[in-house]
């Protein structure tokens, strides 16, 4: 994780802030992976066999987006993405698929966060699961087979913007 983001203050309009990741974190994964989330208390055990994809972004904010997901969801995403039954998809498929997912949620929430904005996104990486906590904006999703945790943090710009 770099530097500034560890050190940088950190603003969050709350409510605001919290209900769009939460919308548009939901809306991604039941209309583009065919998968009911719903907002969970966050309960981070099984983090340490998470497939987790980091991104970063730049431009009128600069921060880090961080997608977690346990190993049995990414299957099921993965499976329903591509239209192949679990037993059928090779083993690099499901983290391919979440690369993606990691991707598509980013820009999407993005662009419902900071609509004016121009932002860039670097290309998602696969990354460990002690990145899980930014110190940012967090929520955890219960979906049919697991669970998925998406964080924001924010190093420059205004969150409420």
């Amino acid at each position: 994780m770099p530097e500034q983001l560890q050190q940088a203050p950190r603003t969050y309009a709350a409510p605001e802030f919290a209900v769009t990741v939460v919308r548009v974190a939901a809306e991604v994964l039941e209309t583009m992976f065919f998968e009911e989330a719903v907002p969970t208390p966050c309960e981070h055990a099984w983090l340490s066999t998470a497939v987790s994809v980091h991104v970063s972004f730049e431009g009128s904010h600069q921060g880090e987006f961080l997608l977690s997901v346990s190993p049995d969801t990414a299957r099921s995403i993965a499976s329903g993405f591509l239209g192949l039954d679990p037993e059928e998809m090779t083993e690099t498929q499901p983290g391919e698929v979440i690369l993606e997912l990691a991707n598509i949620l980013c820009g999407a929430l993005m662009s419902n966060l900071w609509p004016e904005s121009v932002l860039s996104l670097d290309t998602p990486e696969l990354a460990s699961a002690e990145h899980a906590f930014l110190g940012a904006m967090h929520c955890c999703f219960s979906l049919p087979d697991g669970m998925v945790a998406v964080s924001i943090g924010v190093c420059s710009g205004d969150a409420s913007a």
